[in-house]
């Protein structure tokens, strides 16, 4: 029982790793066992073995978690504030990205939650049967996947184990594991490992989204959101501003852009996000919808007074945020939030790992979140605009759009004043008078035609790379470097910057194998709108691609429940038909053996129900042995009395012998049925009995 609670235990690795949950939790357990042994030989503490169990586990989790707080290895009046806080902490883990940082306001839960499961099982055994004991293991699971649920080989092992575990408990204590045959231990574990599964995989079926309890809870998140980055991209760009320094950072790879934040939702006037902050975990993996293989880069960011707000200066796909207190993410937008400004921050992020023809003939994921957001009905200027030709959505096709942009429209000059405002009557005149804008007109005038074409996009605020660093090899960013740009969803990469303005000022950090330099080099291999030919097919979906080029082990699961389910129905009636049919061929045997087959009968409806029975036990030796099992008796006594006259009078076996002896198992059967409902399933279901027993003599 006590094996099942720390299996559950360990089901929350992907949210805190193993190496964070196995000593607290089985620490839990272990004291659990010896308290409860403890009780057994003093029986004198069996009537305080709950409040025992509690303390003693709150102990083990104040050592093994919670030490800081500690004074020379003992309690102290914060241990005792910080298992309280730790009511809490399932939350604050919800509002965390995982791997979550191994902090014991976060982790404490688990052990926690380990502890209780341990107290309603010792306490379920004595008081019901023993699978019953098992249901608080199986919560402690459920609640495990609830935060991440497993998913192929690892759903399956979860399940083989819990099913060993259900098979440790159903085997009694005496029985004799060297006359188990291999076959039926085989079979035990397969069906008890299938039924599981099948339990697994319906709760998660392949090509579904599993559910997560974070993406209801954690949109109670803090979210300290001011003036958006968006609003304040013309006031950086103004004269007066815009040599003002804004960041230096230094990195030993060039990067094109900075990124601020993602905004995806436009109302006709203002562009926003409604996805929620997390608190930065220990490290942010990139998403399902990144496939391709990533490596790793990372930078040092010193932020200037010119800086304002929460925001800080990051990647698309961060990784971890070092030196910065509590900072916080929006995973789907990459946007970096910190309720204090450090000094300086470490950044370390993944950068994905492609080349031209792979962006060029790419497809686009059309399920990305806020990709294709509604912005309600587009002015009719602009809607009349056709710059696709009606083509298919594709990778091509928006790198064409981009190139459309390049032609037809510029920035201002040096000299000019700079247009301002992004809602549908600053691009109405964008795209129909002037066809001069400001970065943000590009990207919002991008954003909404692609979506106008079912191409997946948003639109970016932050800042364009400098060409060179100073000679301490720091770059600067000013605010002139203020800039926003689109972002595309494509199928097996994730968002991937395109830049429209033409006439952007883009330095020399177009270095091999950046996104820019990718981007140009796919541009240029794009023809003429009228010239692109549409697939014969859609290019391949998210869940295609992945299913082309990885090598990651699947399991057909729709097969696996047929046959689950089938086996499943296999056991829940071929067992007790099984036993009913076994019944009538022990009754129909003639003479001595029609007794002898009552006696077996007997005897596997007793073993059923748990009483041992052994190579020379006769029947008045079973009855006594079943004394605890009401009114079997007499039944037993009826058989044992057949049993004397068929086998030792030296005369033959009459028909009424035959008689007497069934009689005899009849009312064994009725007196089974007063025990309760849960233990006539159990024994009705149990498989033990199909298995030849001891031979009798």
């Amino acid at each position: 029982m006590l094996a099942g609670i720390v299996l559950g235990g360990l089901c929350f690795a992907p949210v805190f790793g193993v190496q964070h949950l196995w000593l607290p939790v089985a620490l839990v357990c272990l004291v659990s066992f010896l308290v409860t042994e403890a009780c057994r030989r003093w029986t004198g503490l069996l009537g305080w073995r709950p409040l025992v169990v509690v303390a003693a586990g709150l102990l083990a989790i104040t050592e093994s978690v919670l030490q800081a707080t500690t004074l020379a290895g003992l309690p102290t009046l914060s241990s005792i504030r910080a298992l309280g806080d730790g009511l809490t902490a399932w939350r604050l883990t919800l509002e965390s990205t995982w791997p979550a940082r191994p902090e014991p306001e976060l982790l404490i839960f688990v052990p926690l939650l380990a502890l209780v499961a341990c107290v309603l099982t010792i306490e379920l055994l004595d008081r019901a049967p023993p699978l019953v004991a098992l249901l608080p293991a199986l919560a402690v699971i459920g609640v495990s996947q609830l935060y991440v649920a497993a998913e192929g080989l690892t759903a399956v092992l979860i399940a083989i184990a819990f099913g060993l575990l259900v098979i440790a408990v159903l085997i009694p204590d005496h029985f004799e594991y060297r006359k188990l045959t291999p076959w039926a231990t085989t079979a035990a574990v397969t069906l008890a490992a299938v039924i599981c599964g099948t339990f697994v995989s319906t709760i998660d079926p392949h090509g579904r989204t599993p559910y997560s309890l974070q993406r209801v809870q954690s949109a109670s998140a803090p979210t300290t959101r001011q003036t958006s980055p968006l609003d304040e991209l013309a006031g950086r760009l103004s004269p007066s501003a815009r040599d003002k320094v804004v960041f230096k950072y230094q990195t030993p790879k060039p990067v094109d852009r900075w990124r601020l934040v993602a905004l995806d939702s436009f109302d006709g006037v203002n562009w926003t996000t409604d996805h929620p902050l997390l608190r930065m975990g220990s490290q942010l993996a990139p998403g399902p919808e990144v496939r391709v293989e990533t490596e790793s880069q990372s930078a040092t960011i010193r932020p200037e007074d010119a800086l304002e707000g929460p925001w800080l200066p990051g990647q698309l796909l961060p990784e971890t945020v070092g030196n910065a207190v509590d900072p916080q993410v929006e995973p789907i937008g990459s946007t970096l939030v910190v309720p204090e400004r450090p000094d300086y921050y470490k950044l370390t992020w993944a950068e994905p790992i492609i080349d031209a023809a792979y962006l060029g003939s790419a497809g686009l994921d059309s399920t990305a979140p806020g990709g294709l957001n509604d912005m309600g009905p587009l002015p009719p200027e602009i809607a009349d605009l056709n710059p696709l030709q009606d083509k298919r959505a594709t990778m091509q096709t928006a790198i064409a759009l981009e190139k459309w942009f390049r032609k037809n429209y510029r920035l201002p000059d040096a000299s000019s004043p700079s247009p301002t405002g992004y809602s549908w009557p600053q691009l109405r005149t964008f795209l129909k008078g002037q066809k001069i804008g400001s970065s943000e007109q590009f990207a919002a005038a991008y954003v909404a035609l692609a979506r106008q074409n079912s191409i997946p996009a948003r639109l970016v605020v932050g800042f364009r790379a400098p060409e060179k660093p100073d000679a301490a090899g720091w770059y600067t960013v000013t605010n002139a470097d203020a800039y926003a740009w689109p972002e595309v969803a494509v199928a097996g990469l994730g968002w991937w910057p395109l830049d429209p303005a033409a006439g952007a000022k883009t330095g020399n950090t177009n270095s091999a194998g950046s996104a820019a330099s990718i981007t140009d080099q796919a541009r240029a291999a794009v023809p003429e709108i009228n010239k692109i030919q549409d697939p014969e097919q859609q290019p391949p979906s998210a869940d295609d691609a992945d299913d082309a080029n990885s090598g990651a082990f699947h399991i057909p699961l729709t097969p696996v429940f047929g046959v689950s389910a089938a086996l499943l129905l296999l056991w829940l009636a071929g067992v007790p038909l099984l036993k009913q049919f076994r019944a009538g061929r022990r009754r129909r045997r003639g003479g001595s053996a029609a007794v002898v087959g009552a006696w077996a009968e007997a005897r596997d409806r007793i073993r059923a129900h748990g009483i041992p029975v052994t190579a020379g036990m006769t029947v008045r030796d079973l009855a006594h042995a079943a004394r605890d099992l009401p009114d079997t008796g007499p039944g037993l006594a009826n058989v044992a009395r057949a049993v004397d006259q068929a086998l030792w009078s030296g005369g033959p076996a009459t028909p009424d012998t035959v008689g007497q002896a069934w009689t005899g198992v009849h009312a064994v059967r009725r007196a089974l049925r007063s025990r309760p409902w849960l233990d006539r399933l159990q024994a009705a279901l149990e498989l033990r009995t199909l298995v030849p027993g001891p031979r009798q003599k």
